[in-house]
């Protein structure tokens, strides 16, 4: 025997002997009847030869080596892939032995879709080849072949788990030889329940990872499939911040009824995170690659700053803080302008592929480091959009948009915008980078400079359409008068806005707003603090039926920030009542 180890040396299938040893047999059938806790703690002081020759007998008689930790996913996570877990995590792991549906709302930044990967691992290794079945899913392919995927591949290859594991497919060996699939991802088409039809299995695990972001059909098929004889559903995920009462949150209230006694639900808040709570689970807690054997795992996940820096962007009540810090569910979603989700899908939203896109830091120019890509050609638009700071606490914000790609370019605040003429010159220095980007674009429309001319930007859009006729630069400078009523009818996309202003924040949502594939017509590559700006105002429609955006000084009110970043990029792509240049690519509408 030795000491209680996290991580036992568990020698990979072929490398066992035939599994004859009487005395591991009844060594076997001792462990296996103790309760889990025991056993782990058990097979963590055996010696490794006495352990070789019980996991060669376990594989003789159970099927397979590691159904020595069938029901102790938290043991097989721990002795087998040699990674210990922090309290949650456990909690969480051991749910799935103990109900049919495991519901998890989580906040950001806590591994869920790590978390998952090992619950996959376990579940395709400790039943017998071909008699379980573990399958992944989430509301988008991707999700699942670049989120989910990457993790149960880095699980097989540290654990040296046997198979081998593709891009979205995990095969295993028979004891005949033959390939038999124990894992697979995939996605079903929302409204279409046949796509989650013809799975059967007795022994089956359903990962439904972004779980807040499941439609009411496709989660009703989920449950259809918890019919089998030891079926588990773990569904996991973040709130949604874009709609209320969804599949995913009537879910997790069914784990919190009586009336559903085998659906559990377990909070995962920012707030429960080791690196919050000061929670140490083990001396070798991290398998990352690359990393440092003895760093703690609490150093990859949210902190407290990242909580302290999301409520101060935010606001404490934001939906946002309510979904990713405290895992719980927003109300009051749909006064968003722009939900959060949106916001964040247009953010991690994938560069385009294909032919006629190069990279902007490939274009020759010093000024331009962005590794995204941008479509040259002579219809490639080329707008900045600029919110001059109105007072010591607004900032001054130059952004930029090359077809549907936008940044912000610029950010200053406090005295050094006091003068005037200094303004007028740094939002020059962006214009003339913009239009040396055009020209390298090869673009034959002039970069669009639109200016918020409330106040002091009035001046300042002046003073650079004086420059422009002086010749000092080639751009078209357009004031746009947020306080003015809109230029055109209400349609669906602006929902009746009242004033420029709303039609702005309305037109900037109908091009954040994903379609039916997750895809916004933007792709936002900009800060943290940009993002929650976006996500900050709310909406409420007047006596009158128009739709009104709440106002930077009734924001400010509720502790939030002036959304200077956010509105200097909406102005970018502002076009109301403009002719636009022709498309090409993803190129904007108003």
């Amino acid at each position: 025997m030795r000491g209680v180890s996290t991580a036992l040396a568990v020698p990979r299938t072929h490398e066992l002997p035939r599994g004859n040893s009487k005395i591991a047999a009844g060594m076997l059938s001792t462990l296996m009847g103790m309760a889990v806790p025991v056993r782990r703690r058990t097979l963590g002081r055996l010696e490794h030869g006495d352990l070789v020759q019980v996991l060669a007998v376990a594989g003789k008689e159970l099927g397979t080596p590691y159904g020595i930790w069938l029901g102790d996913p938290v043991g097989f996570t721990e002795q087998v892939l040699g990674e210990a877990l922090w309290s949650k995590q456990r909690q969480i792991l051991h749910g799935i032995t103990t109900h049919k549906t495991v519901a998890v709302p989580a906040g950001f930044g806590l591994g869920k879709t790590h978390l998952s990967a090992r619950a996959v691992a376990y579940w395709a290794c400790v039943y017998p080849v071909g008699t379980a079945l573990a399958i992944t899913t989430a509301t988008r392919m991707r999700q699942v072949h670049r989120q989910m995927w990457p993790h149960i591949r880095h699980a097989v290859a540290h654990g040296a788990l046997p198979g081998s594991c593709d891009a979205v497919q995990w095969k295993i060996p028979d004891s005949k030889g033959v390939e038999v699939v124990v894992a697979y991802g995939f996605t079903a088409v929302e409204h279409d329940e046949s796509g989650m039809q013809g799975i059967h299995e007795n022994n089956l695990l359903l990962i439904v990872d972004e779980a807040g972001g499941i439609g009411p059909v496709i989660g009703r098929s989920t449950r259809n499939l918890m019919t089998g004889h030891n079926a588990r559903l773990l569904a996991i995920g973040n709130p949604p911040t874009d709609q209320e009462r969804s599949w995913f949150e009537q879910l997790c209230t069914d784990g919190h009824s009586d009336k559903y006694p085998e659906t559990i639900t377990i909070k995962l808040a920012a707030t429960d995170s080791p690196a919050v709570t000061g929670e140490v689970t083990a001396d070798k807690v991290c398998s990352c690659p690359g990393g440092d054997p003895g760093h703690l795992v609490s150093i990859h996940l949210v902190n407290q700053a990242w909580i302290d820096e999301a409520i101060r962007d935010h606001g404490e009540k934001a939906p946002y803080v309510i979904a990713k810090v405290h895992a719980e569910f927003p109300r009051g979603t749909k006064d968003q302008v722009i939900p959060s989700d949106w916001v964040d899908a247009a953010a991690d939203q994938e560069e385009p592929e294909g032919e006629g896109w190069v990279r902007l830091d490939a274009l020759g120019l010093d000024d331009e480091d962005g590794e995204w890509l941008v479509a040259p050609g002579p219809h490639t638009w080329v707008r900045l959009g600029v919110d001059v700071a109105a007072g010591g606490g607004d900032e001054l914000v130059v952004a930029r948009l090359v077809g549907d790609l936008a940044t912000i370019e610029h950010t200053s605040s406090g005295a050094e915008n006091g003068d005037g003429q200094a303004v007028v010159a740094k939002i020059l220095t962006q214009i003339r980078r913009a239009d040396r980007l055009r020209r390298r674009l090869g673009s034959r429309h002039k970069v669009r400079v639109k200016i918020d001319g409330i106040g002091v930007g009035w001046n300042v859009a002046h003073q650079l359409a004086q420059l422009g006729r002086d010749g000092v630069h080639q751009a078209e400078i357009v004031i746009v008068l947020v306080s003015e009523n809109p230029e055109r009818e209400a349609d669906a996309t602006t929902m009746r806005p009242r004033l420029k202003r709303d039609e702005m924040w309305l037109a900037g949502r109908s091009l954040i707003r994903p379609d039916s594939n997750g895809v916004s017509r933007l792709r936002l590559r900009v800060d943290k603090k940009t993002k929650a700006q976006l996500g900050a105002p709310r909406k409420k429609e007047d006596s009158g039926g128009y739709t009104v955006v709440e106002s930077k000084e009734s924001m400010k009110k509720r502790g939030i920030d002036s959304p200077d970043r956010a509105e200097a990029l909406l102005l970018g792509a502002y076009e109301i009542g403009v002719k636009k240049p022709k498309k090409r690519g993803r190129l904007l509408s108003g």
